[in-house]
């Protein structure tokens, strides 16, 4: 799970399992950090958890090296609660092609208008059986070198 203190800071998207990494590593727990140099495609999704009575929106952009990527920010829009014991959930997903260097590296940055919003995981599920709700996904494609 990750939780907004403030909605005037920016947060970065932090990772703590790797899948399969090839040219890419995670450092710092949110810098993913690619071996070659090329253009990249940056893809996630985020499960985003609203517990609040009111629409919330969420926005994610993309840095790298530490400096915001122009043009990369998006809005998402979230449902207010069902009830007081059923928050609202929506998923976000987007990517964004990237010229890197090998040792640059990428991280995705969020805000909330509510700290009723949070970044959240889920255990795996019975009757029927499921797999865990990852709170974050990261994909980093190579997609060609630069010329």
């Amino acid at each position: 799970d990750q939780t907004a203190a403030c909605t005037t800071a920016a947060y970065a998207v932090t990772f703590n399992t790797t899948d399969f990494s090839n040219g890419v590593t995670v450092a710092s727990g949110s810098r993913l950090t690619v071996a070659d140099a090329g253009i990249w495609n940056c893809q996630f999704s985020i499960q985003f958890k609203n517990t609040t009575n009111d629409t919330q929106d969420a926005e994610i952009w993309f840095r790298k090296n530490g400096t915001d990527i122009s043009n990369s920010n998006s809005r998402f829009n979230l449902s207010p609660r069902k009830s007081s014991g059923d928050p609202s959930h929506t998923i976000a997903a987007m990517n964004f092609f990237v010229s890197l260097n090998a040792t640059d590296y990428v991280e995705i940055m969020w805000r909330v208008t509510d700290v009723g919003v949070s970044i959240e995981q889920y255990a795996a599920g019975t009757s029927p059986t499921r797999p865990v709700t990852p709170s974050a996904i990261a994909t980093m494609s190579f997609v060609s070198n630069i010329t």
